[in-house]
């Protein structure tokens, strides 16, 4: 009995002091000082990984297609045009935040590390930040809901964030069209 008490104890210890919204998360498949080399979209860029260029796709997220047309429906039903100010928007800001710096990236554990079309899937860290968070709760991009991933909670929070706020692409009325 006495230890099961303190199994008990300790889980509501572990509960209770971890805040899951800032929670660091350091896989060892963590690749550290790599440089971005090129921003293709919002949500896609090359980096250079010991001499090589890998093109990388932001696991868990999605950004708006600037010059092709977006499945609205994935979208709560927001209009193309709407959608393809965004993501040329999202392309500008991830421009901005990464091209010619120096990253840290880490792979999800659920997806792997690649996806269908050979792209790298990754997290990318920028200052210790988890970059496609970012992306998320300032209102670039979606939660890639078709697939899950490791921040798929978190990643849902920083979205219902963003919608409720009406931040970035989620500032949009109806009328405007």
């Amino acid at each position: 009995m006495k230890k099961i008490l303190i199994v008990i104890f300790f889980i509501l210890i572990s509960i209770c002091c971890v805040d899951p919204i800032n929670l660091k998360y350091s896989p060892s498949n963590r690749i550290n000082n790599v440089l971005v080399t090129k921003v293709i979209d919002g949500d896609t860029i090359e980096i250079l990984v010991e001499e090589n260029i890998e093109k990388v796709r932001l696991v868990g997220i999605d950004t708006p297609e600037p010059y092709s047309k977006n499945n609205e429906s994935k979208w709560y039903n927001l209009p193309d045009k709407h959608l393809r100010k965004w993501g040329v928007n999202a392309f500008y800001y991830t421009n901005e935040r990464l091209y010619n710096k120096e990253v840290n990236i880490s792979y999800d554990t659920i997806q792997g590390q690649k996806d269908q079309f050979g792209r790298t899937l990754a997290y990318v860290y920028i200052n210790n930040k988890n970059f496609n968070i970012e992306l998320v709760k300032n209102g670039f991009a979606r939660v890639y809901t078709e697939k899950k991933s490791d921040y798929y909670i978190i990643l849902i929070k920083a979205e219902t964030y963003a919608r409720n706020n009406k931040i970035g692409l989620w500032n949009y009325s109806y009328q405007d069209n």
